[in-house]
């Protein structure tokens, strides 16, 4: 027979106040590091979103002036089923206002109309010189995209390279600009941050997010400083690179089975001593990058799987900070407004909801400068719970692929993809 009052179930009193008491102190413990860290780290992050965009302004407003002694400058252009946009896209690089270029289009195994809308506009324009490639698959460690630009550059005879994505436009002084300035400051490598053309409710929701989320996993804006020489960042839809640096370092054949080469080649320009630079050009250039919600799935998916062969550990912590630091403000947001109906302490729900608050304002804002910089609109950041989730499934598809070592690009299956290219 148990003896004494006070007990409720079997436990005392004494008991239940301590377990209410340690649940308390728990809560407030957690309540205190949420509150240092969440808003925090946004507003470091803030930081040097900002501090990074600076170290990207490199291009002159208007543009330098240009030596007497003008080196000449080939436009690569590789394209794999692009009937649609091709025209679009080399008509913009024959428009290009400097003095000495020429073109070369490569139209890269293409089973639609590509090829034949590249001739009807060489045809026209001698400037222009279109390559087919016509076997069926790229030699065994190649992925395609290298293979057709490493045709191509067997035909170019310009002292510069300009490589360009076959869904980019370019105003017509963009080459211009870019070569001035490499040449003022004696960089050997520039590559553009382009504008963002999104046409579509997914694209301007996913595409801008997760080109940030890419940028700022590899650090892009160190590409900047030779204090870190390890850091390099490029972007295959503008490379203007010099050619005999190119040949230095071996070329696409340096970098023939990767699907990021851009960010590759970057990396090793730095690595040998050269360099690489990247800067805004959202008004020398713009891109659509994919048109449907299935396609951006798969492209993002690839450039996260494919950007460097530590690309798992990356994917893992940054579904890690999407979880911890872009949705938690939504859930300390909403248990404050729970604790404020059944508070726990005379403080109830006011320490979660204004902490929360706080971190969601900063967040919104950061991710909204992002989508501002890339040419669309600062409000898609309010739906940042749809695009987040959005990521992470890109994400997730991306650590598959890391995992499995197959992605299919273009009509082409790759195994194991990043380290040998090997066609299956």
């Amino acid at each position: 027979m148990t003896s004494g009052v006070g007990t409720v179930d079997g436990v005392g009193s004494g008991g239940v106040l301590g377990v209410m008491l340690n649940a308390r102190a728990f809560e407030w413990i957690l309540g205190s590091v949420y509150a240092l860290l969440g808003p925090t780290v946004w507003g470091f992050y803030l930081f040097l979103l900002c501090k990074g965009r600076q170290r990207m302004l490199l291009i002159s407003h208007p543009a330098r002036s240009l030596p007497e002694n003008l080196p000449g400058v080939t436009i690569l252009i590789p394209a794999k089923d692009e009937e649609a946009r091709i025209h679009d896209c080399v008509g913009s690089a024959l428009r290009q206002d400097y003095p000495r270029f020429d073109v070369i289009a490569i139209d890269d195994r293409s089973a639609d109309a590509t090829g034949k809308v590249l001739d009807e506009i060489a045809a026209t324009n001698p400037m222009l010189k279109v390559l087919h490639v016509a076997t069926e698959n790229p030699p065994e460690g190649w992925t395609g995209k290298n293979n057709a630009l490493r045709a191509g550059v067997e035909h170019a005879t310009g002292d510069w390279m300009l490589f360009v994505d076959s869904d980019v436009i370019l105003s017509p002084g963009a080459l211009r600009a870019t070569l001035a300035e490499c040449l003022a400051r004696q960089f050997d490598m520039m590559s553009l941050v382009l504008k963002l053309d999104s046409r579509g409710f997914w694209e301007g929701l996913l595409v801008p997010l997760a080109a940030g989320a890419v940028g700022t996993m590899y650090f892009m804006a160190l590409t900047n400083s030779n204090d870190w020489p390890k850091v390099a960042f490029g972007n295959g839809q503008f490379i203007l690179i010099k050619r005999d640096v190119y040949e230095s370092v071996g070329g696409h054949s340096a970098v023939k089975d990767k699907f990021c080469e851009d960010m590759a080649m970057a990396r090793l320009l730095k690595r040998n001593g050269y360099r690489p630079r990247i800067a805004v050009g959202t008004d020398l250039a713009e891109v659509r990058m994919y048109s449907s919600l299935r396609s951006i799935v798969r492209g993002w998916s690839r450039i996260f799987f494919a950007s460097s062969d530590d690309s798992l550990i990356r994917n893992i912590l940054a579904i890690f900070f999407l979880l911890f630091w872009g949705f938690t403000c939504y859930v300390a947001i909403g248990w404050g407004v729970y604790r404020n109906y059944h508070p726990a302490s005379f403080v109830g729900g006011w320490l979660w909801l204004a902490t929360g608050v706080i971190h969601l304002g900063i967040m919104l804002f950061g991710i909204g400068m992002m989508y501002h910089w890339t040419g669309n609109r600062r409000r898609n950041a309010w739906l940042f719970p749809l695009a987040g989730a959005m990521l992470m499934v890109i994400l997730c598809r991306a650590i598959r692929q890391n995992l499995t070592g197959k992605v299919t690009w273009r009509g082409t299956t790759y195994s194991p993809a990043k380290s040998a290219g090997v066609l299956k």
